[in-house]
């Protein structure tokens, strides 16, 4: 009895584990993205600051 229990919450905790590993991986897919937006958005900002100093 106690080595079913024992392995129940063994296997809960594998479980839970691997939950927690897939929403690591999405944040990490979320992180990836936002960095390549900032990248764009800093690219798009820096252009059009010189675009303003060309054109006094």
């Amino acid at each position: 009895m106690i080595t079913d229990i024992n392995s129940y919450r063994h296997k809960q905790k594998l479980a839970h584990i691997n939950e927690l590993v897939k929403q690591l991986m999405a944040v990490r897919v979320d992180i990836r993205r936002l960095k390549i937006k900032e990248c764009q958005l800093r690219n798009t900002i820096r252009e059009l600051a010189q675009e303003l100093e060309w054109s006094e």
